[in-house]
């Protein structure tokens, strides 16, 4: 699935990575990175927000940054340091229409947004092959347009409830009880992400055996996209279904109080 989604969307896609130019803006770039990777739950601490402010400050002062460079946004979204820059003018004093604001916008490949979502599980404590996992999950909902279930959960629902002890980024996965056809599996409350998928080939495996597999997971967490999960059945050449509780959020055709999960 990988190589097949990495070349349809190539054409449709071509990969931009940000990178300043200014040997001052690299090293500040490059100290905030750091930063930020040394130390993924230092928005929690004050210390590390005002050095993070500070350096990010510092940064945007060096000469040619970018004010779309996307450590900007995790700076106001993640460590709530908002750095506002004067909107240029052209040389006749008039300002950019839209369409040269959109060529200024940046393209981030989306290897490049999973290799970054990966590094971010690794400093968590996620096992290499489960952070693997993990943001393959993810970012298979980007391409799809499923922006809601991609990347930009990765902070709100993982980071954030890993800090708050809410899920674990390393519990084994215990099988409760199996028939050669069924299962019924304990997540022990680590990542959905890694749970999601041994739990689905675990339903491949039985069903390529036995004609039918279907597996439940109890004490596991958000799992991602559940089309990702049928798409590793369609992919073994079965039939597959995918789906989890949530809380209620949706309200059912002609209603208006929230009772489906979404």
């Amino acid at each position: 699935r990988n190589n097949q989604r990495h070349s349809n969307n190539d054409a449709r896609r071509p990969p931009k990575t940000f990178m300043p130019t200014n040997g001052a803006s690299r090293t500040s770039r490059k100290e905030l990175l750091d930063l930020i990777g040394n130390n993924p739950g230092g928005h929690l601490d004050e210390s590390s927000r005002f050095k993070f402010e500070t350096k990010l400050r510092a940064y945007a002062n060096t000469p040619n940054v970018d004010p779309s460079d996307v450590l900007f946004a995790i700076g106001s979204s993640v460590y709530g340091t908002n750095i506002s820059f004067p909107v240029q003018e052209q040389t006749n004093g008039s300002k950019p229409s839209d369409e040269e604001e959109k060529e200024t916008n940046i393209i981030i490949d989306f290897d490049y947004m999973k290799a970054f979502m990966k590094d971010v599980f690794l400093s968590y404590g996620v096992k290499p092959v489960h952070a693997e996992t993990c943001s393959e999950v993810l970012i298979e909902a980007d391409p799809r347009g499923i922006d809601s279930h991609g990347f930009g959960r990765l902070k709100p629902i993982y980071c954030d409830r890993m800090d708050q002890g809410i899920l674990w980024p390393d519990k084994p996965i215990d099988v409760i009880k199996q028939t050669d056809t069924t299962a019924l599996v304990d997540g022990n409350l680590g990542l959905g992400l890694y749970i999601g998928p041994h739990c689905m080939q675990m339903a491949i495996d039985k069903a390529k055996k036995h004609g039918v597999g279907f597996v439940v997971v109890q004490n596991s967490t958000h799992y991602g996209i559940a089309g990702y999960y049928a798409t590793m059945a369609t992919d073994a050449g079965c039939i597959g279904l995918s789906g989890t509780n949530a809380r209620p959020s949706i309200a059912p055709t002609f209603g208006v109080e929230p009772m489906l999960g979404e």
